[in-house]
């Protein structure tokens, strides 16, 4: 039976957690340290992105800084999470290769999360493991997990949710309404869960932590004795964690302005979402930088800034960046998890040939408000726009067709404007009144062999449901929305629904000119 040292380090700032998931690791993995199962907990509560996420992106900063969240990073790849107060983390830290870090990731992931549910279902309820990396009740995420390898050791970690606290999940981050998928819709609720939700009286911490350790030690056959902080740890704790409070840690994954404008390509895969930055040489024909994010996990962590590396000096060109793509996940024991290579090098390629849009015309900052759907950037001369479709949301709230799908042009939105405009261009102007409507629009008129539709939605719509438009075959080119979304104030799903009740703005200039431009290459 091996051992395995207890450390309980109790409340702690986000910097100060996350330096030390960093520092016991590296400290295990030289055997400075003993091998370590830890709880953590954090306060003041904090909103946490993913190792290869953008804070931007994924995190409602004036939110979090008005009512004192702390923002910071995870050394672990995954989505953006709020760990409350009342939560609950724990952390395995070991030697890979080593019990219990033998065998491939999926292995390790399947036995330490089967564990953990175990752990969790001695308190009364029944959790199970559920792939990729969720313990869920009665389908219910009430735990995420992730792992990370740094020089040799092995981390894997787990939160728990005790106290409901949904509300303040939605308005402190941006992921959760975009992360759910069509079928787990119906409710935020239907797709995670709480302690305080299904035991009454809710477990104490105390019990928690009891129920885990007992789990953990059967079903690892590991020895479990409390221990502390070696002098070591404590000693590069204090000099570590003024790094994880700066800009530098926690805003790694965003770009200085200075750097200029890239071309991003925004690819959903069943395992997460990729996003993808290029930045192009003087002269344009090379790749300067490169930015790999989203809510995905990679093995190593190192495994993405070195694909970026690799990125850098390569032909500023689709074919070529496909291939050197392939050719470096080929030569690397790495992997992202669930993602097969060839979707890598396509989500990089696509950032690459959207390019071609600024050759038409468009700024590179209008290229990224642009969403490409069953077309590519050369095939847009080839496709007559036939159809203009224009969200519900954007006609004024008292409107009396706010909630049909037409309009009056009475002049009171641009809504009006855009239908004018459309029909100036002989296209069909439809007001699309939930998603359902939209999936019934592209079925039943979008798919008209040389037709595309042009459409206007935020890049979080988009980010979310691009693998069912793409289904659907109809080809479409999509302009972001110029506001705040239902996404930024965490109504994803009322918006589905048709219900949102809030008013966007469209990007009326931004539509004329795709407009002026698709049908100059349609001829």
């Amino acid at each position: 039976m091996t051992d395995f040292r207890l450390l309980d380090t109790g409340h702690m700032t986000a910097a100060e957690n996350m330096a030390l998931d960093q520092i016991i690791l590296e400290e295990v993995a030289e055997k400075k340290s003993p091998l370590t199962l830890r709880f953590l907990q954090f306060s003041p509560l904090a909103a946490l992105v993913g190792y290869h996420q953008d804070v931007d992106l994924e995190i409602r900063s004036d939110y979090c800084r008005t009512h004192g969240i702390d923002i910071n990073r995870r050394i672990t790849g995954g989505g953006a999470i709020l760990f409350q107060e009342s939560a609950l983390g724990w952390e395995i830290f070991g030697v890979q290769g080593e019990r219990p870090f033998r065998d491939s990731f999926e292995t390790i992931l399947h036995r330490i999360c089967s564990v953990a549910a175990a752990g969790l279902s001695r308190l009364g309820i029944r959790a199970r493991f559920r792939p990729r990396n969720d313990i869920e009740v009665d389908g219910r995420k009430i735990s995420g997990t992730g792992g990370v390898t740094i020089s040799g050791g092995f981390m894997f970690q787990g939160t728990v949710l005790v106290e409901n606290e949904v509300e303040q999940f939605l308005k402190a981050l941006r992921v959760p309404v975009e992360k759910l998928k069509k079928r787990e819709i119906e409710s935020l609720m239907e797709r995670i869960c709480f302690l305080s939700d299904l035991l009454h009286p809710t477990p104490t911490v105390q019990e928690l932590k009891e129920a885990l350790v007992a789990e953990f030690s059967s079903g690892l056959d590991i020895e479990i004795i409390p221990g502390s902080l070696t002098p070591r740890e404590q000693s590069r704790l204090r000099e570590e964690v003024s790094f994880f409070r700066s800009p530098e840690w926690i805003r790694a994954q965003s770009r200085p302005e200075w750097e200029g404008e890239p071309t991003r390509s925004i690819a959903q895969t069943d395992a997460g979402t990729m996003r993808i930055h290029l930045w192009a040489s003087p002269g344009g024909k090379r790749v300067s930088q490169a930015l790999i994010a989203g809510d995905f996990f990679a093995m190593p962590a190192r495994l993405v800034h070195d694909l970026e590396a690799s990125l850098v000096g390569q032909l500023f060109q689709k074919q070529a960046l496909e291939k050197a793509v392939l050719s470096f996940l080929a030569s690397t024991n790495g992997r992202f998890l669930g993602i097969e290579h060839e979707q890598v090098s396509r989500a990089v390629g696509a950032a690459a040939e959207r390019k071609i849009l600024a050759k038409g015309g468009f700024t590179l900052s209008e290229v990224n408000e642009l969403f490409l759907i069953n077309v590519s950037p050369q095939e847009l001369g080839t496709h007559r726009p036939r159809w203009l479709l224009l969200p519900y949301c954007s006609k004024s709230l008292d409107c009396e067709f706010r909630h049909v799908p037409r309009c009056d042009e009475c002049g009171q939105c641009e809504i009006g404007d855009c239908c004018r405009l459309a029909r100036s261009f002989q296209m069909t102007p439809i007001t699309v009144q939930s998603f359902e409507h939209l999936m019934y629009v592209l079925r039943s008129q979008c798919e008209h062999r040389d037709g595309l539709y042009v459409g206007s939605c935020c890049e979080a719509f988009y980010a979310k449901h691009q693998q069912e438009m793409e289904q659907v075959k109809a080809k479409g080119l999509l302009v972001n929305l110029d506001s705040t979304t239902c996404y930024d104030l965490g109504k994803g799903m009322q918006a589905y629904q048709g219900h949102f009740d809030n008013k966007t703005s469209l990007n009326v200039a931004l539509i004329e000119k795709t407009l002026r431009r698709l049908h100059a290459l349609a001829g």
